[in-house]
């Protein structure tokens, strides 16, 4: 699988689309606050107090105006409460009294040095004006009191469809190939194989959408590969069949209907031995197998044609090259591997099965020299039934079952098999396994 650069990793673009929203969020709850909210306290000074509180003296006049002074509280969310010669008024029975704060460390402290001054007072803030022939008293509002709720659900309304619509938009954009691929595998589990996929994209989507594409079309040439061998197997079963009816008819010697029946039953055998064997290469019966005296046997058992087999062995430390396997299986796997390769190359040509190694792996090859394989058939050639030429086929025989068994058993060991070949110059299995620890 090709490493994917970070920029086209849809979870790179998520986490990116998160933090981004995270911000906006932040960005939002703060401008939320800040409109919803008409004073705030926190970000102003004693001094900007005190100038304020003076602004605000000259403004209801001495003696004060209450019309004015009723205005500006109204505007402004103030409390005002004033003494002014033998005469006391206030905006509202909620400013405090000077008597309340006798008990404040804070007003106590600045009342011996400062006619006017400002001071906190049951967490608001409070202003204490000196004019002539009296005083006044200030309550400036907390943001709890000027919280607008009008304000505040407009731009709370604002800000989300701010954030969320391009969202939406982003998301929407994001994951549209999800839906593509939805659709695309409700067209391949009801058989439409051809059906278009969006493969272009580099990111996981893009992946998945190529995987499917390999998927589909293994599972159509798989069909394929069955329905041909369906046909094919027809008409093989044709001819003994036709000479058996035939044979019947014309009193042919029984020994010669007997090789059409036995001709019929071997073809039959081999198809289902495939599936009949289902279980048996699942279970594995390992153990140490030292590869070099494992090969030089199975090459002695081809008898005559031995001679077409050279083996090469590359490795180092020819003493012990041992593998965990099953040795019955393995079997299997070389008598494919081998028989193959005798079958496709010409008499004249010997086949060469070498034996080398890597850091943490012993590598097996077999190869001929025969007609070798087409690149665009090779991807397919361990599936059940693919055969890759049919006319070839019909020389050699086989219903391409051997190398599927071959890959299966390989599998449970955990080693990997591959192919190399060049049409014309041959075709090398290439066999992997893992060194003993």
């Amino acid at each position: 699988m090709k490493k994917r650069e970070i920029g086209t990793s849809i979870f790179v673009k998520l986490i990116l689309i998160i933090v981004v929203f995270g911000v906006l969020m932040n960005i939002a709850v703060a401008l939320f606050i800040n409109y919803s909210t008409e004073f705030k306290p926190k970000k102003l000074n004693r001094k900007y107090f005190s100038k304020m509180d003076e602004y605000l003296v000259k403004d209801m006049g001495n003696p004060p105006d209450t019309l004015k002074a009723r205005t500006l509280s109204n505007d402004l969310g103030l409390g005002i409460r004033y003494y002014y010669q033998n005469t006391e008024w206030s905006t509202s029975a909620d400013v405090p009294v000077l008597e309340n704060f006798s008990g404040n460390e804070e007003y106590k402290e600045h009342s011996k040095s400062q006619e006017s001054f400002t001071f906190h007072f049951k967490d608001k803030m409070m202003g204490i004006y000196k004019i002539p022939e009296g005083f006044f008293i200030l309550s400036y509002p907390t943001p709890q009191e000027t919280f607008n709720p009008e304000k505040a659900v407009i731009a709370l309304v604002v800000l989300l469809s701010l954030i969320f619509v391009p969202l939406y938009f982003l998301l929407n954009w994001l994951l549209k190939p999800l839906k593509t691929l939805s659709m695309a595998v409700q067209q391949i589990g009801s058989g439409n194989y051809d059906s278009e996929l969006p493969v272009k994209k580099k990111d996981e989507f893009g992946e998945l959408a190529r995987s499917l594409k390999e998927m589909s079309l293994r599972v159509k040439d798989s069909i394929r590969a069955k329905e041909q061998l369906l046909v094919d197997v027809s008409h093989e079963l044709r001819t003994p069949l036709t000479r058996i009816k035939f044979g019947l008819e014309l009193n042919t010697p029984k020994e010669k209907i007997n090789e059409d029946v036995m001709e019929i039953e071997n073809m039959i055998s081999k198809i289902l031995e495939y599936y009949r064997n289902e279980y048996y290469y699942l279970q594995l019966n390992l153990k140490e197998v030292e590869l070099v005296s494992f090969i030089e046997n199975v090459i002695a058992s081809y008898d005559l044609q031995k001679n077409r087999i050279d083996f090469l062995n590359y490795v180092k430390n020819k003493e012990k090259v041992a593998v965990n396997a099953d040795e019955e299986k393995l079997i299997i796997v070389f008598r494919n591997l081998i028989s193959n390769a005798l079958k496709f190359s010409p008499n004249n040509k010997n086949i060469i099965i070498c034996l080398e190694e890597s850091d943490k792996n012993y590598i097996v090859s077999v190869k001929d020299f025969g007609e070798g394989i087409e690149e665009d058939q090779l991807y397919n050639i361990f599936e059940p039934f693919a055969r890759v030429d049919s006319s070839r086929s019909k020389k050699t025989g086989g219903y391409g079952l051997g190398l599927a068994i071959v890959k299966k058993i390989l599998d449970l060991h955990n080693a990997s098999i591959d192919v190399k070949s060049m049409k014309d110059e041959g075709t090398e299995m290439i066999i992997k396994f893992k060194k003993l620890s």
